[in-house]
């Protein structure tokens, strides 16, 4: 009978135990979703060049132009004795970079502000960065050279449509040329010495077209390369005459003539400037561009303190670190960030890689973070649990683990666990189709890629389907840049990578550009967003029999890329430009969370309570639970 109670009484206590956590404390989301600011994480520099010159009193001065994302590109005059600045920033919307700049023989500086294609100068005279207009409207986006000919004319290269336009600084007159390639897009010029000027095209067939600016025919001179297989460059000597430089001969150009020669011509140096032999940036990690060298003629140097302001330097890519941390990329320059929601500490690391553009992508390995980057597709370790050191040396934390391959260039995806290996999915380089999916193992170092595993098409997204031992790979229509589609479709495939091979390929039946983001789900299923034709839709993906199941439209915005993210409430929580929702993964019904017009850049993880992106430069977040259990 004691026996009996006993038992009776444990019962009870098992019962009042499970109603006790059934009526305990469950996730319950905020009612309300509001933007909150972090902060800018990162504020640098990019495309920085320096020149030197007067100013209006006739004093030497040193003229950096520097680039940045949260505000227009600026020009700093900067005093060579005192170290002294000015800053002057460029006026108007989108001139971020200052992709091209010329010292004109006048002591002018030319500046082509990217992506406004407009025209910039600065006259020590009138002491004003001067805003000269758009060099081709629609057509010449991203300026790519600058060159003077004998009578002050300005000829400015562009990116966009390989354009070529001329600049008269005394009338303030634009002469436009057009395309000096039909295909290519990219036009680097120089003036050679006999007035004709030499176009440098890039990049699928690097080659030279000579311009008559007085008849305006246009001709191809000397060797057509292919990217990848050929060298090819012009260089221009000492007398002003332009030279092709390539593995497919060196030649003189004169005329519409390119005249065999056996040597090329040795790069000329820039000259000294009054008593001042060179200068360089020594600053540190964080701020690169902050401290100036200059060494004069007599072998004396000075260090100077540069001050100047910065806006802000764009956020690339957010990341959930294996310390439960927000890691993240800035871009030109890539520099690594960190957020701890604990602290509130939100630092700026330095860099990450050898690469310099951005880290296109981040995976969690055995408690590292391995980080892919643009350009080269870049792949980089590194170790929260240690002091952070990047210095390219055997030692550096994050460390340099060189190309995963060698055409990847922009690596959009990283993925880790099969195998114990870094997947990475990639576009190729400039001027290159089929971009490859890549693999790293960390325990014996080798890498692998699996080249033009989609013909011309590129591998874009990753996905590890755990239940079926395969990795989904999302593509893209698009090669590198600088090119266009060669296929018009871009598919899903399944990858087999014990057997490495393809499992099985296919495609939904509309028009796909991209499969931009996939989200394996905890029943084995596959979710995933696609842009291209009329609309981005979603989808989900049965990777047993092999049939997109459910097609679905977005809210308002295009889907981000790696826009999918699964929450601990079981839920699909998704970014547009516009919009952040709630996705129920059963019945694919979406819930709009927030949706504010073009507010959301960069996608970001889920931490905590929060869920967090990026607007430009700037880290954000938005709390989605009011309350979330407990882990066990």
């Amino acid at each position: 009978m004691l026996r009996k109670n006993r038992i009776g009484i444990f019962a009870a206590i098992v019962l009042v135990i499970v109603f006790l956590a059934a009526c305990g404390p469950k996730i319950r989301y905020v009612e309300k979703a509001e933007v909150r600011s972090i902060g800018i994480p990162v504020k640098s520099v990019n495309w920085v060049r320096h020149h030197f010159g007067l100013n209006r009193d006739g004093e030497p001065r040193i003229y950096l132009t520097m680039g940045q994302q949260a505000d227009n590109f600026f020009l700093v005059e900067v005093n060579p004795e005192t170290g002294a600045c000015r800053q002057f920033i460029a006026q108007g919307k989108e001139a971020n970079y200052p992709t091209a700049t010329l010292m004109s023989r006048a002591g002018v500086l030319y500046v082509g502000g990217s992506y406004a294609g407009r025209l910039y100068r600065f006259d020590p005279r009138k002491d004003i960065l001067e805003d000269c207009g758009p060099i081709n409207p629609e057509k010449a986006v991203f300026p790519c050279a600058i060159d003077e000919d004998k009578s002050g004319r300005i000829w400015i290269g562009s990116y966009g449509t390989a354009d070529l336009t001329s600049f008269d600084p005394q009338t303030g007159e634009f002469t436009r040329y057009g395309r000096m390639d039909e295909v290519d897009m990219y036009n680097y010029p120089l003036v050679n010495a006999d007035g004709m000027i030499c176009n440098r095209i890039a990049q699928t067939r690097p080659k030279c077209v000579v311009l008559d600016p007085k008849t305006g025919k246009k001709q191809v001179v000397g060797p057509v390369a292919v990217k990848g297989q050929d060298t090819f460059e012009l260089r221009k000597d000492e007398k002003g005459w332009v030279h092709i430089v390539s593995s497919l001969g060196n030649f003189r150009i004169q005329g519409f003539t390119a005249v065999p020669e056996k040597d090329a011509p040795q790069a000329v140096s820039r000259p000294a400037f009054g008593n001042i032999k060179d200068v360089r940036f020594v600053g540190g990690e964080i701020e690169p561009y902050k401290k100036m060298e200059v060494t004069t003629l007599d072998g004396r140097s000075r260090i100077l303190d540069l001050d100047y302001q910065t806006a802000g330097t764009e956020i690339f890519y957010i990341h959930r670190g294996p310390d439960d941390l927000i890691y993240g990329s800035s871009i030109l320059p890539l520099h690594l960030f960190r957020y701890n929601p604990a602290s509130g500490e939100l630092v700026d690391l330095g860099r990450a890689s050898s690469a310099n553009g951005e880290a296109y992508s981040m995976a969690n390995l055995e408690g590292k973070i391995y980080i892919s980057s643009y350009p080269g597709a870049t792949l980089s370790v590194y170790d929260p649990t240690l002091p952070y050191r990047f210095d390219e040396t055997p030692d550096s934390n994050p460390k340099d683990l060189g190309r995963i391959d060698e055409i990847s260039y922009r690596p959009r995806s990283t993925l880790t666990g099969p195998l114990g290996r870094v997947w990475v999915a990639s576009v190729p380089d400039y001027g290159l189709w089929g971009g490859p999916l890549s693999w790293y193992d960390p325990a014996s170092g080798e890498k692998k890629a699996y080249y033009r595993i989609v013909g011309d098409g590129s591998c874009y997204t990753l996905a590890h389907l755990d239940g079926v031992r395969l990795i989904a790979v999302g593509t893209t229509i698009h090669g590198g840049s600088g090119t266009l589609p060669k296929v018009d479709q871009a598919v899903l495939f399944l990858w087999d990578y014990q057997a490495e091979k393809k499992a099985w390929e296919g495609t939904l039946d509309r028009p796909v550009e991209t499969f931009n983001a996939l989200l394996a789900l905890p029943n084995g299923k596959l979710l995933g967003t696609v842009v291209g034709g009329d609309k981005p839709e979603l989808f989900l993906f049965d990777p047993v029999s092999k049939n997109f199941e459910k097609r679905v439209d977005l809210p308002a915005g295009r889907p981000l890329d790696l826009g999918l993210e699964l929450g601990p409430d079981g839920k699909v929580y998704g970014f547009t430009t516009d919009c952040l929702y709630r996705l129920d993964p059963g019945t694919l019904v979406a819930a709009e969370i927030l949706c504010q017009d073009g507010g959301f850049d960069i996608a970001g993880p889920i931490l905590g309570r929060e869920i967090y992106f990026a607007k430009k430069a700037e880290l954000r977040s938005i709390r989605l639970f009011e309350h979330l259990p407990e882990k066990r």
